[in-house]
């Protein structure tokens, strides 16, 4: 392949890059608000040791609901990008493939709800553990038709959907939590997965023709997705669960489930950064797949490098937002009692900000194909992640202790894959983020974090003040080194034009 037609792919796939970029970032963006306003509202309709069941109940569900949605999103989206003419053979054939694991997911969580409630030191949670069993099995199929709008770059329609189901899973959730608390929580949640599932086989409904998809490579590409999802989920969730078992062993049910509310609390805002790259995800998926499909390799050096520099830059100033000064900010949000965990609250951000860089990396990989790979980086965050736990959790006291603990062990298996991650995705795509960027990123946070920490006051004001102030620190410094120049200006400027 000639030099030219090796940098054309950037170019050619760029409007439609743009384009996905916006829709989805703005679903991506209503859905991350909207699942906040879920997580801080709740934390008014019920107490803290309700909120504590509800997250622990909901953590170990996502595990399961993230790992199906995303896997079977990428899975359906890949083979659908690669041919577009086949995306109503794939999306049958992962239909089929997808009523029988959601069916055998959702009689699994059933039927082993007591024996989950009683690891968690609390079997009054079962009943909560069955009434969520029917999610994992809606979110089977309906992660085919987003798979689907995703592949043939219907980006548009991706968004409707998460825009149309935060908006009805916000009102049922929510709305259900004031009359049952937290069984009505979890019904409002799988009646919201029900109702997009309906809207979704509808929109997007294709037709298959005479062309037939072997479910067996569906089936086979997505079982190595799915062990990279499966870890990391349990990466991004296991540590409340976690937190919830030691406490409950060394001070009782009662105690535990206010120390995990107090933690979720923690990681409500903690997440957000991960949240918000998952637009990266989806929108460089395809095209990393295309470009490594075709052999492409600067075009996906290109989409690497410019994807992981633009992550960086947006990560950092989210984690600088949520850690300058974390008293203040859940003193702003929460109850007074939630302010308990704010000394945690800088090391668990620094922890889910390498979750959200890994996240990018590992879907790069996943799209080139790469994907034992995946799964051998995500093992690696979990298990230095939970040997962590294991060591410091259990002898830390019940409070503001226990909750830096679990921060700290999260943090260092986040960072741990991380790292492992960067070195990898150079070596074999030959993308990375730029030397000049993790520079200037760094020396903007440090001037940040040092700016919220010399300026006077300790109140919600000074604060929130204090926060913003350090934000802007850190911009003035990307600008001055001139990471943020004029290229930047005027691509954003013909994003926001299309």
């Amino acid at each position: 392949m000639t030099a030219p037609a090796a940098v054309s792919a950037p170019r050619s796939e760029g409007s439609v890059a743009a384009k996905g970029a916006v829709f989805i970032g703005f679903a991506k963006l209503y859905f991350m608000l909207s699942g906040f306003v879920q997580q801080v509202l709740l934390t008014r309709f019920v107490g803290a040791a309700e909120f504590g069941a509800f997250g622990v109940v909901n953590n170990v569900i996502s595990i399961v609901n993230n790992t199906v949605v995303q896997a079977t999103i990428q899975a359906v989206s890949k083979y659908t990008a690669e041919d577009d003419a086949r995306a109503g053979a794939v999306q049958r054939a992962g239909v089929r493939m997808q009523a029988v694991l959601g069916t055998a997911l959702a009689m699994a969580i059933f039927f082993g709800a007591p024996l989950i409630a009683k690891f968690e030191e609390a079997p009054r949670y079962t009943s909560y553990f069955r009434i969520a069993a029917a999610i994992p099995f809606l979110y089977s199929l309906y992660a085919v038709f987003v798979g689907s709008a995703n592949g043939l770059r219907r980006f548009r329609t991706q968004a409707g959907f998460d825009v149309g189901f935060s908006t009805s899973k916000t009102i049922l959730l929510l709305g259900l939590a004031l009359l049952w608390k937290v069984t009505g929580a979890f019904v409002g949640f799988a009646a919201a997965a029900a109702i997009i599932l309906v809207v979704a086989s509808r929109v997007m409904a294709l037709p298959a023709g005479d062309q037939r998809f072997p479910m067996r490579r569906l089936s086979a590409y997505m079982s190595a997705v799915v062990a990279y999802g499966l870890l990391l989920n349990v990466a991004l969730n296991y540590d409340q669960p976690l937190l919830h078992h030691f406490a409950g062993k060394v001070a009782g049910p009662a105690v535990a489930a206010v120390a995990a509310g107090h933690y979720q609390a923690l990681r409500t805002l903690a997440l957000l950064p991960y949240q918000a790259l998952i637009v990266v995800t989806f929108v460089i998926f395809p095209l990393v797949s295309r470009s490594t499909f075709a052999e492409d390799r600067e075009a996906t050096r290109v989409y690497v490098t410019q994807t992981l520099r633009y992550a960086l830059l947006l990560v950092a100033l989210m984690g600088i937002v949520l850690a300058a000064r974390p008293a203040a900010l859940l003193a702003i949000i929460y109850k007074p009692a939630y302010g308990e965990g704010a000394a945690a609250m800088p090391v668990l951000v620094a922890g889910e900000c390498c979750l959200a860089l890994l996240g990018v990396v590992c879907a790069i990989l996943n799209a080139a194909g790469r994907t034992r790979a995946t799964v051998s980086i995500v093992a690696l965050t979990v298990a230095v992640g939970a040997g962590a736990a294991a060591v410091l959790v259990p002898h830390a006291r019940v409070g503001a202790p226990m909750l830096r603990a679990a921060a700290t062990a999260t943090a260092l298996g986040m960072a741990s894959g991380f790292v492992v991650s960067i070195v990898y995705v150079r070596a074999r795509l030959g993308g990375s983020p730029p030397a000049a960027t993790v520079g200037r990123v760094a020396a903007g946070v440090a001037a940040g974090l040092l700016v919220a920490h010399l300026m006077p006051g300790h109140g919600k004001i000074a604060g929130l003040a204090a926060i913003l102030v350090a934000a802007a620190a850190y911009l003035v410094v990307l600008v001055a080194a001139g990471e943020l120049g004029p290229a930047d200006r005027a691509k954003l400027a013909r994003i926001l034009r299309r």
